[in-house]
């Protein structure tokens, strides 16, 4: 296997280009996977087909590996947009949608909080008002059921994102009857149990009065929702990502493993101590190295047949990082925000650079002089007594006098800037 890597990839290095590469990182590409998968399988081990570099051969029949993707690529699509999928799901909903009697009580909070709460999908209307419909309809004491648009301010269907954050399309209102659209252009204000069709980004803040940092929305779709909204419209993103149970379950009971891959760090690092570039001769890492490997290969596995959505040994995926850059907050369902209250401020620990967290704050570092040895605009005064002389010295900073006005900048007197703009006083004021 790893020759056959070598051959393909000789320095083992991938460029993600989109004409190469296909990215697939939600749930929604599990079908297609499995598909791929099952199809590349049948292909490479059939007796009826001749295995090539780019594809398999049936007599004069030639089938490229990237066609066969491309296959299942247009019939995944297929079913989505002009199949059955939604009709078969809408027939046995019970199965294939959770309901949980928490989301009406926790948008019903919202709204009470003086928040505006928005549903945006990219389903048509139909679709959404059953599967809406299943998921809100708790009886109440008498039996009755609420209508589910009660509970959202603007309900967008056939939304068309990620075209939605750009340019989007025209805004046209829903005939809640029919499911037709109404002829014309929508520009009124919003109605309670409105339902509106396509629009923009755009279209929806004028609507809303809200824009930028003062939508929080949620999402389960890494591109589609959370890159783009983040990217193109500054949103706050809340990433849905529900396999983040099985994470923190392998996180909680493999504890160990963890710990052994830590150790192993250490221990490698033990090996190269008292070396430096005068050293000819080269440390031992075999035992290390392949213990580092089957700590990895059974953490890998204790994650299922596909490994962790989030690791790959001890470095992150490459949905990990996209998730740490653009979802500010993540969790395995929004339900979780029920436990909160509407004012808390969701901070994320501090993140370490490498130099950062392999040198602790004990350590002392001697600075010496040179051009860029400090940039603090701190000075100390040199030490004038014998006592004085035994403590450290530190570097006179003295001016030279210039007729040019104020060729330094002065040091700061007051916070000029904020680094994270939640920390502002002023903000919070705003928001309460």
């Amino acid at each position: 296997m790893k020759s056959e890597v070598y051959e393909l990839y000789p320095n083992k290095f991938i460029n993600l280009d989109e004409n190469r590469i296909y990215v697939m990182n939600t749930l929604f590409n599990l079908p297609e996977i499995y598909m791929i998968a099952c199809l590349m399988d049948f292909f490479s081990n059939s007796n009826q087909y001749v295995k090539c570099t780019e594809g398999v051969k049936f007599g004069d029949f030639f089938m490229s590996y990237n066609s066969i993707f491309q296959d299942i690529r247009t019939a995944v699509d297929w079913v989505h947009t002009k199949g059955e999928l939604k009709k078969k799901t809408v027939e046995n909903v019970e199965e294939y949608v959770h309901k949980d009697e928490r989301l009406p009580l926790l948008l019903d909070r919202m709204r009470e909080s003086g928040a505006k709460v928005f549903l945006l999908t990219n389903s048509e209307y139909w679709y959404t008002n059953d599967v809406m419909g299943y998921l809100l309809g708790f009886p109440d004491k008498n039996g009755d059921v609420r209508d589910w648009k009660t509970y959202f301010d603007f309900i967008g269907v056939d939304a068309g994102k990620p075209a939605f954050f750009s340019g989007g399309t025209l805004l046209r209102q829903v005939n809640c009857s029919t499911g037709e659209l109404r002829l014309g252009t929508h520009t009124g204000k919003l109605k309670q149990g409105q339902v509106c069709s396509g629009g923009s980004c755009d279209i929806f803040n004028k609507l809303m009065g809200a824009k930028g940092k003062d939508v929080l929305y949620v999402g389960d779709h890494i591109f589609g929702d959370i890159l783009k909204s983040k990217k193109i419209r500054g949103w706050r993103t809340f990433l849905v990502v529900p396999e983040l149970v099985q994470e923190l379950h392998v996180w909680t009971e493999k504890c160990t493993l963890f710990s052994k891959l830590q150790n192993l760090d250490v221990i490698m690092g033990d090996l190269y101590k008292n070396l430096d570039s005068s050293t000819h001769e080269r440390p031992d890492l075999s035992k290390v190295r392949g213990a580092i490997r089957e700590v990895t290969h059974e953490m890998d596995l204790s994650y299922g047949m596909s490994g962790s959505l989030f690791r790959s040994g001890s470095r992150q995926t490459h949905f990990s990082t996209q998730v740490a850059r653009y979802a500010d907050v993540y969790a395995s369902t929004p339900l979780n925000l029920i436990y909160y209250p509407f004012s808390y401020m969701f901070r994320a620990p501090a993140m370490l650079m490498p130099h950062e967290s392999t040198v602790a704050h004990e350590q002392r570092f001697q600075v010496s002089d040179g051009p860029i040895s400090t940039r603090s605009r701190a000075s100390s005064i040199q030490a004038d007594t014998p006592e004085q002389n035994k403590r450290t010295k530190y570097r006179v900073l003295e001016r030279a006098d210039s007729l040019v006005p104020h060729p330094r900048a002065e040091t700061p007197k007051r916070v000029t800037h904020y680094h994270d703009e939640d920390d502002s006083e002023e903000e919070s004021d705003k928001s309460s």
